[in-house]
C-alpha cells in the first residue's frame, strides 16, 4: 500500500502529526472492529485497509509496499511476512466475539421501514414512524460508571488501551474494543444505563418520501442511529420504502398497469368503458373487433417524479371476459352466431389454423 492509499484510507491530509494519525487510526479500527462487527465481511476488509494503512503511515520508509510489518534482520526471505500479516488477521477475527458480547458504545446505523400506498406516491408525503435507539447516557456522561467511582485498568488491555497481536517478528497493535481504548474499567456501574453508557429512547419521525419513489429505496435520516457512549457520535436511521399491494393497480417503473375485463359482446361491438386512474375515473373507447390483451395507454396518468421528468403513464390492458352459467336462450344466441360466423369474423383464428395445415402436409 502506497503512502497517498493509506491516507485516503483515513481520511487524512498529507503530513499528519502523530496525534492525528493515531486519533484516526483509533477510530476506524474501533468502527469496523470484529468484536463489533462479527460475521461482515466489508468491515473485515475495511478494518484490514484501516491497519495496513496506520502501518504504512507509521513506517513510511520501508520498502514492503504491502505495509507489512518490517523485518528487524536484513536477511528475511521476500514475502515472508505477507504469511504471518494473514496470520495476525486470522487470529483477530477467529476470537472475535459474538453479537450479544458487541461492546457497548459502539456507534452504528438503524434500519426501519414504512409502508406507502400508490396514492401517496403520486405527491411527495411525510409519513411517521416510531424508532429505537440507543442515546449517550445522561448520568454518567457515557462512562458507565457512577460519578466519583474509581477507574482500574481494564481488565482486556490491562489498561494499555490497545491489545498486541505477534506472528514472529511482526507485530500488530490494535484499539482495545472492550475499554474503547481507554485503558479503565469501573467496578461499580452506573445506576440508569447499568453501565452500558448508553440508554433506550424511543422517538416519533417524520420520513420525508419523494414523490414516485421505487420501491426498496433507502432514505438515510442522519444522526438518528446509536449513539456512541463516549463521543456521543451517532450513526444513521436508514429507512427502506415498502409499497402496499393495490386493490386493482400493478406498478412498473413509473407506469401503473390495469387489467380491464371486458364482455365479448362489448369487445365486439366497442364500448366506452369507466376506467379508475391514481387522480379519479376516466373513460376509454374500446373499438370494435378489441382483442383481449390489447394495451390503451393514458398518457400523464402513473406516477410523476419531481419536475414531472419521467412521468408514467396508465396502460389499460383489455382481458375479454368469457360468459358463464348460460341461460337456455343465450345458449340458442351464441349457438345461432357461431353458426352464421365466417373465417373473416375469426382472422386470427383462420391464420392459425392455416399455419397448423401447413405443418401437418
Amino acid at each position: 500500500m502506497n503512502i497517498a492509499d493509506a491516507l485516503k484510507i483515513l481520511g487524512l491530509d498529507k503530513n499528519p502529526s502523530s496525534s492525528q494519525l493515531k486519533s484516526a487510526y483509533k477510530k476506524l479500527a474501533l468502527e469496523y472492529h470484529p468484536d463489533r462487527n462479527p460475521g461482515d465481511p466489508e468491515a473485515e476488509n475495511r478494518f484490514k485497509q484501516v491497519v495496513i494503512a496506520h502501518e504504512t503511515l507509521q513506517n513510511p520508509k520501508r520498502p514492503d509496499s504491502r505495509g507489512a510489518p518490517r523485518a528487524r534482520k536484513s536477511s528475511r526471505k521476500r514475502g515472508e511476512y505477507e504469511e504471518k500479516w494473514e496470520d495476525i488477521f486470522s487470529h483477530i477475527f477467529k476470537n472475535a466475539r459474538e453479537p450479544a458480547d458487541e461492546k457497548k458504545s459502539a456507534s452504528r446505523d438503524l434500519h426501519a421501514h414504512v409502508e406507502v400506498t400508490l396514492e401517496e406516491l403520486t405527491r411527495d408525503s411525510e409519513k411517521e414512524i416510531a424508532a429505537s435507539r440507543r442515546v449517550r447516557c445522561a448520568s454518567c456522561a457515557g462512562r458507565g460508571a457512577e460519578a466519583g467511582a474509581r477507574m482500574s485498568a481494564c481488565p482486556a488491555c490491562k489498561g494499555a488501551g490497545e491489545v498486541r497481536y505477534k506472528q514472529g517478528l511482526a507485530e500488530l497493535r490494535i484499539p482495545c474494543s472492550a475499554c474503547d481504548g481507554s485503558g479503565e474499567h469501573t467496578g461499580l456501574a452506573c445506576r440508569d444505563c447499568g453501565g452500558e453508557g448508553v440508554t433506550s429512547s424511543r422517538e416519533n419521525l417524520g420520513v420525508a418520501i419523494p414523490a414516485a419513489t421505487k420501491e426498496g429505496a433507502q432514505i438515510k435520516i442522519k444522526g438518528k442511529g446509536d449513539e456512541d457512549a463516549r463521543s456521543g457520535e451517532a450513526g444513521d436511521l436508514i429507512v427502506t420504502v415498502r409499497a402496499k399491494p393495490h386493490p386493482l393497480f400493478r406498478r412498473e417503473g413509473n407506469d401503473i398497469l390495469f387489467d380491464l375485463p371486458v364482455s365479448i359482446s362489448q369487445a365486439a361491438l366497442g364500448h366506452e368503458a369507466p376506467v379508475p386512474t391514481l387522480q379519479g375515473a376516466r373513460s376509454i373507447k374500446i373499438p370494435a373487433g378489441t382483442q383481449s390483451g390489447r394495451v390503451f395507454r393514458l398518457k400523464g396518468e402513473g406516477l410523476s417524479p419531481a419536475g414531472g421528468r419521467g412521468a408514467g403513464d396508465l396502460q389499460v390492458r383489455v382481458v375479454i371476459e368469457t360468459p358463464t352459467k348460460l341461460s337456455e336462450r343465450q345458449r340458442e344466441i351464441l349457438a345461432e352466431f357461431e353458426s352464421i360466423s365466417s373465417p373473416s369474423n375469426h382472422p386470427r383464428t383462420r391464420t392459425f389454423l392455416d399455419k397448423m395445415k401447413s405443418l401437418l402436409e
